[in-house]
């Protein structure tokens, strides 16, 4: 038997809903936000640390310099029971995008676990993430997060992270 064109109809019709509601759904099972407030950027801000990591050290002169050279990278530091990776690179992007960074080094932990002594447990992330990924080559990110920040950071060195990615990014990025 012919399909009728209000067969053909309604076929479409069923059809455009059930995209409707795949995509509905695929929207809703994104990536969660990130759980870090970032308050509008005070002139000369490159430091924003929740938890008083980097308190007492040269780092927020060290970020300083280099601005004064022509490359803005921020500091991020905070707490939060969702600390990992994709935690770490959102917040990243999210404080570059927000403050009109070049690069923001960030750390991330579960709270507690930026000192704790047992390794197996903590959960934890270092790493850089750039406005733009071709601005700062893949080597050096690497390089900085995947081996020279992991035997600092088991040490809880936190202000030696930091300053080691500091230096590193001069030496590659600045003339």
């Amino acid at each position: 038997m012919p399909e009728t064109a209000g067969a053909r109809a309604a076929g479409r019709v069923r059809l455009v809903a059930a995209a409707l509601a795949v995509a509905v759904a695929a929207t809703g099972c994104g990536e969660p936000a990130v759980d870090l407030d970032v308050p509008d950027r005070r002139a000369g801000q490159h430091v924003l640390d929740t938890v008083g990591l980097l308190d007492g050290t040269d780092v927020a002169a060290q970020l300083a310099a280099l601005a004064e050279e022509g490359l803005d990278v921020v500091a991020v530091v905070y707490e939060t029971p969702q600390a990992g990776l994709g935690e770490g690179r959102r917040a990243g992007q999210l404080v570059v995008r927000e403050w009109e960074a070049d690069v923001a080094l960030v750390a991330v932990a579960a709270p507690g676990d930026f000192t704790s002594g047992d390794t197996q447990a903590r959960r934890r992330f270092f790493g850089l993430e750039p406005a733009d990924a071709f601005a700062v080559p893949r080597g050096l990110r690497e390089r900085v997060a995947e081996q020279r920040a992991p035997p600092l950071a088991e040490a809880n060195d936190w202000p030696g992270v930091f300053t080691m990615a500091i230096e590193e990014i001069a030496r590659e990025l600045l003339p």
